[in-house]
């Protein structure tokens, strides 16, 4: 498949989640990937630039956030790139489960939904967080009926 990198740059607005939402989905689906898969890496996506808006910019909503993808011999993988202040990957702790409040869950999320995750701040300032995902189309696409 088209392995094309696709950039989006979006202020650290929430308002603008649902605009980076609405162009993977849209990607994915072009691409023919089952909806069940392209909910999942939605949901990461916009978890971790949840998570960026709230953590690394403080809620700031003019910072700018970096979203880079593509679909690679059937592997999505997203680039989620912020300037904000540097993620300590260590201090991640999800919430406990039973503890049933909005929110807490984000990391928890993308660790078990992808593949492969990477936070790298080895730079200035910010976060580069990579991840990955196989998407198996054989196995979430119908068999073809026989005649």
């Amino acid at each position: 498949m088209d392995a094309k990198p696709v950039q989006l740059i979006i202020p650290s607005d929430s308002r603008y989640l649902s605009l980076t939402r609405k162009v993977i989905e849209h990607f994915l689906s072009y691409k023919e990937v089952p909806s069940d898969l392209i909910y999942k890496v939605v949901l990461c996506v916009d978890e971790a630039c949840s998570n960026i808006i709230k953590y690394s910019y403080d809620g700031k909503d003019n910072c700018p956030i970096e979203i880079t993808f593509r679909l690679e011999n059937d592997e999505f993988t997203v680039e989620v790139r912020d300037y904000g202040k540097q993620c300590d990957t260590a201090s991640f702790r999800p919430r406990e489960l039973d503890n049933i409040r909005p929110g807490g869950l984000g990391t928890l999320f993308i660790n078990s939904i992808m593949d492969n995750v990477h936070y790298c701040t080895d730079r200035d300032c910010g976060t580069l967080l990579t991840m990955s995902k196989k998407l198996n189309f054989a196995e979430s696409k119908p068999t073809p009926q026989e005649n």
